[in-house]
């Protein structure tokens, strides 16, 4: 079976380091893919000085530059001409315009190739030039967002005519999507996103000789994701427990305000609007120059693997996201190395912590909650170990990528072989 990738535009997912999770997961499943026989083509984002053409570990990487294409660079001119007031169920981003020049070089790409499946990640506006482009082909799309539940109905509904298969990268997004688009769920599975379990394991963990609680947060500084709820929790950490200590560790990249504020419906979210008039990274910073500079550390962007060994160093890791988040990688990838997780009550986060069993979690945008679940771990050591021990068995029956890319496979043949090919086709359903 040959299979083709097109990653999001922005994400080069070269190795050894990928970048966001979705490079990740297209790495992780590409490469157990060519250790069962298939062959992977993945379409990515080209940089300067890098080759066109690169091998690695088995996976073919083609790569092409972002040049913005006619018709987006008129799109965009358009937009900021004359729609001072865009709808928000028909951004930019989703516009059939938008990347058209990647797209149709990554469909030439898997034409050329004759792959069997195209695999297609979040943009609903590729799968029916994908399908114009290869019509032999089963066109995958891939979500790890909650866009088709929120975009125009019509608008994706056309697109959703063009795909074999769509898949969600939790239940709480394929179940947004089967409840909007009722004629298109027998299409409609979860596949979960994975940890690597050598990378990520619970070995040589121990308490920091300095006696300091360590707290860790992974991700994007984006306030979605909830770090100013947590800087207001933190300050009522250290009142209780004066050792603790907060790293802060991932890029500041603030997501755009089309991709997720102006999409919900959650005054909660749309009340997020207020960080955009601002630096968010700035504001942050100095919210812990005023009261927690000994506290408080801004790691920034780290390899992989430092992921790895930062978390291996920590007593808790906190994913307090103010949105419902898609699924949550940095919560795995805790638990994998034996870590307790202090999270949102929200989105796909519910499907990875089990409450009171590898985690506890708490309603959004609550401060005090958030801080109380976290002393507790911090006070009973016992109950912490209990669940960082649960959160690492859990992972390794449901979140390790050879599991992940056996129900992957499974589900390609059913779409190219037939159903017998596959009994468990959809059985997350």
């Amino acid at each position: 079976m040959r299979v083709g990738y097109l990653n999001q535009p922005w994400d080069c997912g070269i190795p050894p380091n990928p970048g966001e999770s979705i490079g990740i997961w297209t790495w992780q499943v590409a490469r157990c893919l060519v250790r069962s026989s298939c062959e992977v083509l993945v379409c990515a984002r080209r940089d300067a000085r890098e080759a066109a053409a690169r091998t690695w570990e088995g996976v073919r990487y083609a790569r092409f530059p972002l040049i913005p294409s006619k018709p987006q660079r008129l799109l965009s001119a358009a937009e900021r001409r004359f729609y001072r007031f865009p709808n928000p169920r028909r951004p930019g981003f989703a516009s059939s315009a938008r990347y058209l020049a990647y797209a149709i070089w990554g469909a030439r790409t898997f034409r050329s190739n004759v792959c069997d499946v195209v695999h297609i990640h979040n943009f609903s506006q590729f799968v029916p030039l994908a399908r114009r482009l290869n019509p032999q082909a089963k066109i995958v799309l891939h979500m790890h967002c909650d866009w088709l539940a929120q975009l125009d109905r019509t608008m994706i509904d056309r697109r959703l005519r063009h795909a074999d298969a769509i898949l969600a990268c939790s239940e709480y997004v394929a179940a947004n999507i089967r409840a909007r688009f009722p004629h298109h769920a027998d299409r409609c599975t979860t596949v979960f996103e994975g940890t690597d379990l050598k990378e990520f394991h619970a070995d040589g963990r121990e308490r920091n000789a300095s006696g300091e609680e360590r707290i860790v947060f992974v991700g994007r500084i984006s306030p979605e994701k909830g770090l100013h709820v947590l800087l207001e929790a933190f300050e009522r950490v250290v009142a209780r427990r004066p050792t603790a200590r907060l790293e802060i560790i991932g890029p500041e990249s603030v997501a755009p305000m089309e991709f997720i504020v102006a999409l919900s419906d959650d005054s909660a979210v749309q009340g997020l609007s207020r960080f955009y008039s601002g630096n968010y990274a700035g504001f942050l910073r100095q919210r812990v120059r005023s009261s927690l500079d000994k506290h408080v550390r801004f790691v920034g962007t780290v390899p992989h693997y430092e992921v790895a060994e930062r978390l291996r160093r920590a007593d808790v890791c906190v994913v307090p996201s103010v949105w419902n988040e898609p699924f949550g990688m940095p919560a795995i990838e805790a638990m994998a190395v034996g870590l307790p997780v202090v999270a949102s009550r929200a989105g796909g986060l519910t499907e990875i912590v089990s409450d009171g069993e590898t985690g506890i979690l708490v309603e959004p945008d609550n401060p005090s909650a958030l801080a109380e679940a976290l002393v507790r771990l911090l006070e009973d050591r016992p109950r912490a170990r209990a669940m960082g021990g649960a959160g690492r068995q859990r992972v390794e029956e449901t979140f390790s990528w050879e599991s992940i890319t056996e129900k992957l496979k499974a589900l390609y043949a059913a779409l190219c072989y037939g159903a017998r090919a596959c009994d468990g086709y959809g059985s997350d359903r």
